[in-house]
């Protein structure tokens, strides 16, 4: 350097060239180093994200879980007295109470506790008799004709079925009118 107080390098200060900066290129050591660095921090921020997802898995399925069993906890509660109705009823028929009036309302009140607990849970009748009969709801196992009933109506229901909500859990299996016998 001269005495100047510039960067210039000695004998460029009179002919007003400047000296250019310099950049430091690391040497294939360092930069191997760097990013063995980037790729361990990459490697374990990986490992975290990982953790975090595989944890929250593991929380929404016991969340899952646990929901599951309060809902069937509350069924359970809901059906235990229809239960009790039936044991009363078999208590009463063991002890020689053979009156068949009292024994057929025991078993309507059964089925009346039975229904309004589902219901409460989402769970409807299909209706069917009478109405056309619907492929999505209902499963025709015979035809026959019937008076007084439209072709491809719905005659009789011989086991009902049923929709949670939306979804139909059982198809009502039903007899559905055919084309009247020719005469």
């Amino acid at each position: 350097m001269n005495d100047t107080g510039t960067n210039q390098p000695d004998g460029a200060a009179g002919n007003g060239q400047t000296k250019e900066p310099t950049v430091e290129i690391p040497t294939h050591e360092q930069e191997i180093v760097r990013l063995r660095e980037e790729c361990a921090a990459l490697e374990q921020q990986l490992q975290r994200q990982l953790a975090d997802a595989a944890n929250v898995r593991r929380r929404t399925q016991q969340e899952f879980d646990e929901q599951k069993r309060r809902v069937l906890a509350g069924l359970t509660q809901e059906l235990l007295p229809a239960l009790d109705t039936f044991a009363m009823a078999l208590m009463a028929f063991d002890q020689g109470n053979t009156d068949p009036k009292t024994l057929i309302e025991g078993v309507r009140m059964t089925r009346m506790l039975l229904t309004s607990a589902l219901e409460r849970h989402g769970l409807q009748e299909i209706k069917a008799e009478g109405l056309p009969f619907d492929p999505q709801r209902h499963e025709a196992v015979t035809t026959e004709a019937a008076a007084g009933v439209q072709e491809g109506h719905v005659v009789r229901v011989l086991q009902a079925g049923y929709l949670l909500g939306d979804r139909v859990v059982r198809y009502s299996r039903v007899v559905v009118a055919g084309p009247a016998p020719k005469s």
